[in-house]
């Protein structure tokens, strides 16, 4: 048994304070009497001598929590002993958490008593009676700290602290071996494979599978895993969990490797990857790697994304989304659309909330089609924003529409078991313009196209949602165009459509395809008028100087990137700040631009670029989200300043995991 105390016949010296008292007394005793100041003397050294061989009783910790009282390391050691056969680490401390003595186990452990203070403090704060697993010099431990009371010969209590350790490193690691042996599950995605190789002369095509072929099959050997091919664009892919940990460290080089191919002169392939982890069979595995793949692909491809439980990690996504021509899935949407609708009593149709002109567009276009079908359909919108109140004014005069947009307790009322509910311009249940809707609708249909998040809407029956497009605007259009002559727009319709394609594209100039052109040139064929459209853009004269004023202060960042502040005493601002992001593109050498401005207690910043820079994984790092080229985020309880800084520190991540 070791003591760690110093001074075994040492006894606790008083206090300043106690001392001062004991002078103060004496002294006003000489005062009023020399007699009665002798016999103070006399009596104050009897009670500090008493005071002093039994121990400063008042050194319990505040709070009242130790009812008993110290006893000191001499008397400690003589009622207290440690067995010399405790094959376990065991020490004793005072309640203040001071080792007093230990046996040698404990000593071989700790070589250095700095690591058991360090430990000892790691206990305190977990508690009394509390297992904690601990480190030391590589080992692992179970510890806890006990309460016990000690009983000295003269009948004193004292109360101290036993500190026991067990030995547990050997079952750590075999818990990490088989957690790092644990078999996950990857579901492997060319992204444009029939597009790749639409563009390739037909003797050359069978020689571009089996480069990719090689190349997979070469990864998923140095990664100790299985590649099998599904289809001739689908794998699957097996490896262990700890192999899975090299290749997060490699940041999933071989989406790089695919992106390299090179089979004459065509357009780069990307692929997407999703990964399952966990859930306790392979069948869970499976399930979760199927559901991460689509989140992926609904991302815009040429991503790996990692589903463990209900957490998602991200890799990748340096390219834009992948367009894909097909018409044969959209042909089946709108059948599938018109089939549901016809078989409801009722339709509500919203958006996100501030709706935009995409977002009351594509709800005029679902209106449109209800009515061919001669049934009701109404737009749930509570609060009408600046950036639809020209066209929501149109709306007022149209006598079809006069009565179409109804708040949430006027919608929840009109709600029955056979209501069809569809969403639009959003798949986030958290953005939506009356979650409480969704919550109350049977059947649920989704039309989107901004990246999908983890916290999608899972139970839609219905769900078109396609990163590559333009707009919801432009899907709308798709469905009204497989529908055939039922559906007859009017050219308040045809404009808000157009008018949704037109914001979300920057006056077509970004995210904008064959299918985008198609879709506008069906609209004007229909009634679109592009200067009615363009009057619905228009700002007041205090929104333009604002405009003016955040672009004349925009601050170069990296050489290539614009940052500025738009004045929030103007209406709309959030409105201002996206079209001064738009403004800033224009200017020569801006790769990309983040305009932000304070509306309440959030700050919203809005992101552009020309594909360059990736502004969605910028703003994901603010906790937002968005396309490669349109991107946004809210942030909560800082100010612009506060803003510029977090965008700077997010666009200098972005930069470093660019150059690994």
């Amino acid at each position: 048994m070791d003591d760690l105390s110093g001074n075994k016949k040492k006894k606790k010296e008083p206090g300043i304070v106690g001392i001062a008292a004991v002078v103060l007394l004496v002294c006003i005793c000489f005062i009023l009497d020399v007699k009665i100041g002798i016999g103070a003397v006399i009596g104050a050294l009897a009670g500090f001598f008493c005071w002093t061989m039994l121990g400063d009783s008042s050194g319990q910790e505040k709070g009242g929590e130790n009812k008993a009282a110290f006893l000191d390391t001499e008397v400690l050691q003589q009622n207290f002993s440690i067995p010399k056969n405790l094959p376990v680490p065991y020490a004793v401390l005072d309640i203040r958490g001071h080792i007093l003595m230990y046996n040698e186990p404990f000593a071989k452990v700790f070589s250095e008593m700095e690591k058991a203070d360090a430990v000892v403090e790691q206990l305190r704060k977990c508690g009394t009676g509390k297992q904690h697993l601990v480190e030391v010099d590589g080992r692992f431990y179970v510890a806890a700290l006990n309460q016990c009371d000690v009983v000295a010969e003269n009948g004193a209590v004292g109360m101290v602290l036993n500190m026991t350790m067990l030995d547990v490193t050997k079952e750590q690691e075999l818990a990490k071996r088989l957690d790092n042996s644990e078999t996950v599950v990857g579901m492997l995605f060319l992204d444009n494979y029939e597009e790749v190789v639409d563009t390739l002369p037909e003797d050359r095509q069978p020689l571009l599978s089996a480069v990719v072929d090689r190349k997979l099959t070469q990864f998923a050997t140095d990664t100790n895993g299985v590649m099998r091919k599904l289809e001739k664009d689908r794998y699957i892919y097996l490896l262990s969990k700890g192999d899975l940990e090299v290749l997060k460290e490699k940041k999933f080089d071989i989406m790089n490797t695919i992106r390299e191919i090179s089979v004459g002169e065509h357009m780069p392939m990307t692929m997407s990857m999703g990964i399952g982890i966990g859930g306790g069979s392979l069948d869970e595995s499976m399930q979760s790697a199927k559901a991460a793949l689509d989140l992926a692909l609904g991302r815009g491809g040429d991503q790996v994304l990692i589903k463990e439980g209900e957490k998602y990690l991200f890799y990748g996504a340096k390219a834009g989304e992948v367009g894909r021509n097909n018409r044969i899935r959209a042909r089946v949407k709108a059948d599938a659309l018109w089939e549901l609708m016809g078989a409801s009593s009722s339709i509500l149709v919203m958006g996100h909330r501030n709706a935009d002109l995409d977002s009351l567009g594509s709800c005029m276009g679902i209106c449109a089609i209800a009515r061919a079908m001669d049934k009701k359909c109404r737009i749930v919108m509570s609060e009408v924003g600046v950036g639809v109140k020209h066209l929501y004014a149109n709306m007022a005069e149209n006598g079809h529409y006069e009565t179409a947009i109804v708040k949430e307790a006027e919608a929840l009322k009109m709600m029955d078991d056979k209501t069809l509910v569809i969403v639009v311009d959003t798949h986030r249940p958290v953005m939506l313009e009356s979650p409480q809707v969704l919550a109350a609708a049977k059947k649920i249909v989704l039309f989107d196209h901004h990246r999908k998040s983890p916290d999608a809407i899972d139970n839609a029956v219905l769900t078109y949602h396609e990163a590559y497009a333009s707009s919801t605007s432009e899907l709308i259009t798709e469905m009204i165009q497989h529908i055939g002559k039922k559906v007859k727009l009017k050219p308040i319709e045809a404009d808000a459509l157009l008018a949704g394609i037109t914001v979300d594209t920057k006056n077509f100039a970004v995210k904008t395809g064959a299918i985008t052109f198609e879709a506008a040139g069906f609209l004007r064929r229909n009634g679109a008028d592009s200067i009615r459209v363009r009057m619905l853009f228009q700002n007041d004269i205090e929104s333009y100087k604002a405009k003016a004023t955040a672009v004349r202060d925009a601050e170069l960042f990296r050489g290539c990137m614009a940052i500025s502040v738009c004045p929030s005493n103007v209406e709309d601002s959030m409105l201002v700040a996206a079209q001064t992001a738009d403004d800033l593109m224009n200017v020569t050498g801006i790769k990309a631009s983040f305009v932000c401005t304070k509306v309440g207690e959030l700050v919203y910043v809005s992101a552009r670029s020309f594909g360059d820079i990736n502004v969605q994984r910028i703003m994901e790092k603010l906790g937002g989200g968005g396309h490669f080229t349109v991107s946004g985020a809210q942030l909560r309880d800082c100010t612009t300043e506060e803003a510029k800084r977090k965008i700077k520190a997010a666009i200098e991540e972005y930069l470093e995991e660019e150059t690994v």
